[in-house]
């Protein structure tokens, strides 16, 4: 019988000093005070790094938690402060000592997005997106290690809710400071990211140079996610506006379709959702605008990988 083991992780928000501010770049807007640990100073003469906060994440990795429940997966959370790189990736490595051809892993994500400068020079917008975890951010490089370390024949499903998630596109530019309407809009803005990176340049260097060479996957993938790599993904009271299209389109397991049907479902209610936005905006503010992105990588059989995308999702 196959089996399933899932990761459910939600970030409300991150270490600050994990995320150092490089004044020549940051704003104190974006900061609190960190203590210690990283010798940055402005004029002031405080230690600042960058907080992030969000109100939903924890609960949409919760809900997503128990939807793998009830599809009997082996499910477990990573919220806020135990979602560090170090746990991340031991999940997932666990993960894939333990599955072999037949299985699948099913990994959520929520929180904030953000961009680096690419040296890989594996983009063609020369910018790596990464996942804002508690002690630092984690690279789509490191990503692609992981998934690589799964056997032929998994299934890998990722559903990311965060901004810059499209990892397909490639295309468009990082997103300006903005102000919006919705709440919680799930990215570093663009000044303070900067900062960070710039902050914590040797560290996320290195990171992109160790994971320069790295094996073809074996296993294959799908990847929904928020938005594309240049967008914002917005935040709410309860969910993120991406995991309540999704929850709304699952309809608690009433839903009859594959992957793809689910993907124009979860589309379709957030264009919804973003005309009325503009609407209801009527150009007071600007109304962000989500296009979920719908991604499969193939792994050693393009065979397998269509199977995949036919399967009722969220199934074992």
């Amino acid at each position: 019988m196959a089996r399933g083991i899932s990761l459910h992780i939600g970030v409300n928000k991150v270490d600050p000093s994990g995320y150092p501010l490089d004044p020549t770049y940051g704003s104190p807007a974006y900061a609190v005070v960190a203590k210690g640990y990283y010798p940055v100073r402005f004029s002031e003469g405080f230690n600042i790094g960058w907080e992030g906060p969000l109100a939903s994440c924890e609960f949409d990795a919760e809900d997503m938690f128990r939807l793998a429940k009830r599809q009997n997966f082996r499910a477990a959370t990573l919220k806020t402060r135990q979602a560090t790189t170090a746990n991340v990736k031991k999940k997932i490595q666990s993960a894939a000592k333990q599955l072999s051809a037949g299985d699948m892993f099913f990994l959520t994500y929520a929180g904030h997005g953000a961009q680096v400068d690419d040296l890989n020079m594996d983009e063609e917008d020369k910018l790596d997106e990464t996942w804002c975890l508690y002690d630092r951010m984690l690279l789509d490089d490191e990503l692609q290690a992981l998934y690589a370390k799964f056997a032929k024949g998994v299934r890998i499903l990722v559903v990311a809710d965060s901004c810059h998630s499209g990892s397909a596109t490639r295309s468009g530019e990082p997103a300006e400071d903005k102000v919006y309407q919705s709440l919680g809009i799930r990215a570093l803005p663009l000044r303070a990211a900067k900062a960070i990176y710039e902050g914590n340049k040797e560290k996320y260097d290195r990171i992109q140079r160790k994971c320069r060479k790295r094996p073809k996957p074996k296993a294959s993938r799908i990847l929904i996610s928020a938005c594309q790599d240049h967008q914002l993904a917005g935040g709410g009271a309860r969910n993120g506006q991406f995991t309540a299209a999704l929850k709304d389109a699952w309809e608690d397991g009433k839903f009859d379709g594959d992957y793809r049907d689910l993907a124009r479902k979860i589309k379709k209610a957030l264009k919804l959702n973003y005309e009325g936005e503009v609407k209801r905006a009527a150009g007071e503010w600007e109304a962000n605008k989500q296009d979920p992105n719908f991604v499969t990588v193939q792994g050693s059989s393009g065979e397998e990988l269509r199977r995949f995308v036919r399967q009722r999702p969220f199934s074992i």
